[in-house]
């Protein structure tokens, strides 16, 4: 059981750098007047006590499920040939699963303790949309979802860290897919103005409450509990789109109707050499 030693001695040390995150941010808000920093503390806490709650549920499930595939295996499963293989495998799934969680922790401990410094260069929008789009032509066909990106409009040169959009676009688009009825289609599409490009993510699929929209980018929170677990994921890809989107100094917002769709849009610069 070493690996689920070093595997849980590793997350409790990203733990450490987002909860001091909370820490930090908690002492900056100290100029405000005792009552609004007494309400600011509070809503501080409520989050780190909720945001650790999150962690142990995701956890959870496959730490306790690679426990238990193991032990069975060296209780002799290991040399049935009708069960090795699929303990095996099962017990590869939830790794996989471990790592994806694991992997996210660490995208939202970095982003708050500010230890990730943009590279910031000059890129083809259009060149990049179209390689995040690829990825998911499998994943779009087995739900018959149509994506439709706006070649026209998404042909221009914009200043950002390219590796970190694709990020957004990836994440964003694969909801977009996940949560998309079947049939249904996924937009993507950028509207140029003279200060900035908006670049807009449009489907029609289930739709967000209006109650939850303002939640919406909280890590590990779900609309739907039961169908997101269902579908996979983490519960952090919003919010870490957020944090990207934000430390470029740009804004994302997002709108949608029950049965309708959403629409997720986020702005992002021109060079100075334009």
């Amino acid at each position: 059981m070493l690996f689920l030693l070093i595997i849980s001695v590793y997350i409790l040390n990203l733990l450490v750098i987002v909860i001091f995150s909370f820490r930090k941010k908690k002492i900056s808000n100290s100029e405000n007047k005792k009552k609004q920093e007494g309400i600011a503390v509070k809503k501080a806490e409520k989050y780190r006590r909720e945001f650790l709650g999150n962690v142990s549920h995701e956890l959870k499930t496959p730490i306790f499920n690679i426990q238990g595939y193991i032990e069975t295996l060296i209780d002799g499963a290991l040399h049935d040939p009708k069960v090795n293989l699929k303990y095996l495998k099962r017990t590869s799934k939830s790794v996989d699963r471990l790592i994806y969680i694991i992997k996210d922790l660490e995208s939202i401990a970095q982003l708050d303790s500010d230890e990730i410094s943009l590279k910031m260069t000059k890129w083809n929008l259009q060149d990049l949309i179209n390689e995040v789009v690829d990825q998911f032509e499998i994943k779009a066909n087995k739900k018959k979802i149509q994506l439709s990106h706006d070649n026209n409009t998404t042909e221009v040169m914009v200043y950002a860290d390219k590796d970190k959009i694709a990020q957004v676009l990836y994440n964003l688009i694969s909801n977009s897919i996940k949560y998309g009825k079947h049939g249904g289609i996924t937009k993507i599409s950028c509207h140029q103005s003279k200060t900035h490009c908006l670049v807009s993510i449009k489907d029609n699929g289930i739709g967000i409450a209006d109650k939850n929209i303002t939640r919406l980018f909280e890590r590990f929170y779900r609309v739907d509990k039961s169908r997101s677990r269902e579908q996979g994921g983490t519960g952090l890809g919003l919010a870490i789109v957020k944090h990207i989107i934000e430390a470029h100094d740009q804004k994302i917002n997002v709108s949608s109707s029950i049965g309708k769709g959403t629409q997720f849009n986020f702005s992002l610069t021109y060079p100075n050499d334009l």
